[in-house]
């Protein structure tokens, strides 16, 4: 494979974690903000994130530089070929993607326990958020297309993000407080994941119109992998919800709860890199 293709690839990965990350994170500190304990170690989960999410941009740009100048190195010396790769769609995405996470290191930092944090949070999920419109295969789409594409993000977000802090949270010597969140993420879940799927059906509906080219195309069936790692993950929360939460007092019911959000994980990672694949690789050809 083209190795500035795999890097625009993993480029794109380290934005989905970092998106994850920054918006999962804050909804879990929500969901806690009565325990004072892990509010510093989400605090840190979330400037890391947000850390990772301006090295996936400067990654993205300083590939897409040394393709369009294709000077090698010389190119980060053309200022002018700078300008003209942030003067479009493409520089306007890079432009909030990175006020997001540079806004969400702020106010980690600065306004973890304070009263304004919701608004900041708010102002940083909607930069990034934002972003993803401007690039992609629904940039020409109407606008309820782009909604869609925001609101599935927003629901992925708070679903996979979620996993890594929930796992930290099962390591708590306090099964009353571990089953609260669990049980209110539970309930959350039911809501979000709700609309992750609604709008990945109307995405896919914007996108291929027809449904049999999900197995007559490359995309359609890269799709598919993807939809079956997403039931997959809504089978493990399911067992998490209903089978495992409700005995975390339990002896032994939390480290199989840990099992389930481990393997939880690794699937949300290859669901992420297959829609990078999808995107970057693939691409959207329909002929």
């Amino acid at each position: 494979m083209d190795l500035y293709l795999l890097l625009t690839w993993l480029a794109k990965v380290l934005l989905y974690l970092a998106t994850t990350g920054v918006i999962g994170g804050y909804f879990i500190r929500w969901l806690s903000a009565r325990d004072e304990s892990i509010l510093p170690w989400l605090g840190a989960y979330c400037i890391g994130s947000a850390l990772l999410g301006v090295v996936s941009v400067v990654l993205a740009f300083g590939v897409q530089l040394l393709l369009f100048s294709g000077q090698g190195l010389a190119s980060f010396y053309d200022w002018e070929m700078y300008l003209m790769l942030l003067d479009g769609n493409m520089g306007l995405s890079w432009g909030l993607a990175v006020a997001g996470f540079v806004s969400c290191w702020l106010a980690a930092t600065f306004y973890w326990r304070g009263k304004c944090l919701p608004v900041l949070m708010l102002i940083v999920a909607a930069c990034i958020l934002l972003s993803y419109i401007f690039t992609g295969h629904l940039i020409r789409t109407p606008w309820y297309g782009q909604l869609a594409l925001m609101l599935h993000l927003l629901g992925v977000s708070c679903w996979i993000g979620s996993l890594l802090p929930l796992w930290r949270i099962s390591h708590i010597d306090n099964p009353e407080l571990v089953a609260r969140v669990m049980t209110d993420f539970g309930k959350a879940a039911l809501i979000f994941v709700s609309l992750l799927l609604l709008m990945g059906v109307l995405m896919l509906q914007v996108l291929l119109g027809d449904v049999s080219l999900l197995w007559q195309t490359a995309y359609g069936l890269t799709l598919l992998a993807k939809l079956c790692l997403v039931l997959l993950l809504l089978g493990l929360g399911a067992t998490n919800k209903l089978l495992l939460v409700p005995r975390v007092a339990m002896p032994g019911v939390i480290k199989r709860l840990r099992t389930v959000i481990c393997i939880e994980m690794i699937a949300a990672a290859l669901v992420l890199g297959l829609t990078a694949w999808a995107t970057v690789v693939i691409g959207l050809t329909l002929s």
